[in-house]
């Protein structure tokens, strides 16, 4: 029996399948993680950064109009009507009946079958880090990459994010999400870490943290060990560019993952730079290590 047609056959594939979900602090290497992953032979060939909230907001499945970046990870609007129409034959006529985890769990059955079928799933958003609870009540055999940064280097990059949207012109809509201070960023740079934290005590084994440095300067050797724990032989194609990568995409990683350009001078000024590391120092210490994350005595 087809997984439309029953309930159970779906919540019996969902409990074997082996989702490889991306998540973490935003600016901390979530999009070039995944772009190198898409290339894996193994995996969903994403097209793009696309970032679907699947496990935040499921209901946006049954959504009109449909968000674009759940329509562009299903491959466009025939491939997301086709599976509104399995929602609504696996609840008997109204796919607004369903649980929410199901909703989640024919997402990404109809796109093993149907988008990128013979790939194992592999999606990327960054906020997922605070539905990791849901992630594993979904998906017991997920893994779980969580990309992390030194909080300096993301509020620099937040800063600098920002400068370069306004000085573009673009509308106050596109930049709002950088536009926030120091503070408020020290409580999500917590908040991440006691998401990750309780995850980890919940799924050992199932959580690997990937230092954005560590991935960047040590390309070859990171993709290798993240590659080891996703359980897929490493493949040198994860190295190299992809011509089919939009052009965003394609300008980052027109060379090998970790030919970044060389370091520009800090936007935070000098009063910044000292307050978020004093703050931040125990994060920073821990977020600089790549591998296993293992429950702590606290954060900050």
């Amino acid at each position: 029996m087809s997984w439309y047609d029953d309930l159970n056959a779906l919540r019996a594939w969902a409990a074997q399948a082996r989702p490889i979900l991306i998540c973490g602090m935003a600016r901390s290497g979530t999009s070039v993680l995944q772009l190198a992953l898409a290339r894996h032979p193994a995996l969903f060939p994403v097209p793009s950064v696309l970032e679907t909230f699947i496990f935040r907001l499921p209901r946006n499945l049954l959504d009109e109009p449909a968000k674009p970046m759940l329509q562009g990870y299903l491959g466009g609007h025939d491939q997301l009507a086709a599976l509104r129409a399995r929602l609504d034959r696996l609840a008997g006529g109204d796919a607004a009946t369903l649980d929410d985890n199901d909703l989640i769990r024919a997402f990404f059955a109809h796109a093993t079958s149907d988008v990128y079928p013979g790939r194992r799933p592999l999606e990327k958003t960054p906020s997922h880090v605070h539905a990791l609870e849901r992630v594993f009540a979904v998906f017991p055999q997920a893994r779980v990459l969580a990309c992390v940064r030194e909080p300096l280097d993301v509020a620099d990059s937040y800063r600098r994010r920002l400068q370069q949207d306004k000085a573009a012109g673009k509308p106050p809509e596109s930049w709002a999400w950088l536009d926030v201070d120091d503070d408020i960023l020290i409580r999500r740079f917590r908040k991440n870490d006691r998401s990750l934290q309780a995850a980890a005590a919940l799924a050992k084994g199932r959580v690997f943290q990937v230092p954005y440095t560590w991935l960047t300067t040590e390309p070859q050797p990171a993709l290798e060990a993240i590659c080891a724990f996703i359980e897929e032989p490493f493949d040198p194609v994860l190295l190299e560019p992809h011509r089919e990568f939009h052009a965003q995409a394609a300008r980052r990683l027109a060379g090998p993952i970790g030919a970044a350009s060389a370091p520009a001078e800090r936007v935070l000024n000098a009063t910044q730079t000292a307050t978020l590391q004093r703050k931040t120092h125990r994060l920073a210490q821990r977020w600089r290590v790549p591998g296993l994350i293992h429950p702590t005595d606290g954060d900050e």
